[in-house]
C-alpha cells in the first residue's frame, strides 16, 4: 500500500482499540464515538481483506494479524511522537512524571529543586498518582513504579533506582524513655502499620525475636503519613530506608538497630531510554545520583 493511500485515520482508530482493548477507551481517547471507531476498524479490515478482532461478548481479542499489526503501528506512532518533540524549535521542555505517592512525597518533592538548578530549561510537572499510567497516550515522560517482584511493563524499558527496605525508627523523644540495647526493647512501644500488620513479625523474626502478629495499631497506607506518625512520637514504624534518610540527618528519627527486611524496589520507566531528550536524559541521571547511599542524607539536613 503507497504510502499516499495509507488510512491513517483508521489505523489510529484500530492501534487505539487494540492497545486499549476496547472501542469505548479508544473513542475517549481519541475524543469521537464509538460508533466512528467501530466503523473505521470495519473499513479497515475490508480494505486488508482480513479480521484483526475476534469480538467477544465483553470486549476485543486480536487476532494474529491484528496483534502483529498493532504491535508495529504503536512502535511507529511513538517514534512519530518523538521526532516531533525533538524537532521542535521551543528549546523549553517540560517532563511529565508519574511517581507512586510516597516516593514524590519523601524523595521527588524535597529534592526537585536541585534538579531545576542542575537544567533550568527544564521544568518538572509531578503527577502523585499510584495509578499506573500509559505513558504513550498521557504525556509522561516517566513513571516512577514500586514493585515487590517484576522489572518490567509493556511497551516500556525500566531501570532500577533502589531496593525498599523496611527497618525501625523512633523519634529522639520516645527513643529517651528506652534503653536501646536489643531489638526487644522497642516490644513495649505503640507499633504503627502501613498496609499490613505483618511486617512487623517479619521484622521481629530477622532480629532474631519471635512475637505474636500484632491484631491492632495504627494502619496507614502511605509511608509519607507514617514517616510523619514517626516524626511526631505517636509509636514506633517500619520505614523505606531511603524515604527516612533525610529525617534521620535531621535529627528528627532514629534508627536505633541494623535490621532491614527487603520490600520491592522502584523502577525508572520510560517508552524508550535511547530516545529521551536532553533534559529528559538529565533528570533521569540525576535521580540516580541522588538516590545514592548518603546523598539525600547530604542534600536535606536543616542549617
Amino acid at each position: 500500500m503507497r504510502r499516499g493511500r495509507l488510512p491513517l485515520t483508521a489505523l489510529r482508530a484500530f492501534e487505539a482499540a487494540g492497545r486499549l482493548e476496547s472501542v469505548t477507551r479508544a473513542a475517549e481517547e481519541l475524543a469521537v464515538s464509538q460508533a466512528a471507531v467501530s466503523r473505521q476498524i470495519r473499513a479497515l479490515e475490508e480494505d486488508l481483506g482480513t479480521r484483526l478482532f475476534e469480538r467477544l461478548h465483553r470486549g476485543l481479542r486480536l487476532t494474529e494479524a491484528g496483534g502483529r499489526l498493532q504491535s508495529a503501528l504503536s512502535t511507529a506512532f511513538d517514534g512519530i511522537d518523538e521526532a516531533l518533540a525533538e524537532v521542535a524549535t521551543n528549546r523549553h521542555e517540560v517532563l511529565t512524571v508519574s511517581a507512586d505517592p510516597s516516593f514524590a512525597a519523601c524523595l521527588l518533592a524535597p529534592s526537585l529543586a536541585l534538579f531545576q538548578s542542575r537544567a533550568p530549561e527544564a521544568d518538572v510537572v509531578l503527577n502523585s498518582d499510584a495509578r499506573i499510567v500509559d505513558l504513550a497516550t498521557e504525556g509522561v515522560t516517566f513513571a516512577i513504579r514500586y514493585a515487590k517482584d517484576r522489572d518490567h511493563w509493556p511497551r516500556t524499558e525500566a531501570k532500577w533506582l533502589c531496593n525498599s527496605r523496611l527497618t525501625a525508627y523512633l523519634s529522639p523523644a520516645l527513643a529517651g524513655r528506652l534503653i536501646l540495647d536489643r531489638p526487644e526493647a522497642l516490644l513495649p512501644l505503640p507499633r504503627l502499620h502501613e498496609d499490613s500488620r505483618d511486617h512487623w513479625q517479619s521484622w521481629f523474626a530477622a532480629a532474631g525475636v519471635q512475637v505474636a502478629p500484632d491484631a491492632r495499631g495504627m494502619l496507614f497506607n502511605d509511608s509519607a503519613v507514617l514517616l510523619q506518625a514517626a516524626i511526631a512520637g505517636q509509636g514506633v514504624a517500619l520505614l523505606d530506608e531511603t524515604f527516612a534518610e533525610a529525617a534521620v540527618a535531621r535529627g528528627d528519627l532514629i534508627r536505633p538497630f541494623a535490621t532491614a527486611i527487603p520490600a520491592g524496589a522502584y523502577w525508572l520507566v520510560a517508552r524508550s531510554f535511547a530516545r529521551l531528550s536532553p533534559g529528559a536524559r538529565d533528570f533521569a541521571a540525576w535521580l540516580q545520583e541522588v538516590l545514592r547511599p548518603g546523598i539525600i542524607s547530604e542534600s536535606f539536613v536543616k542549617p
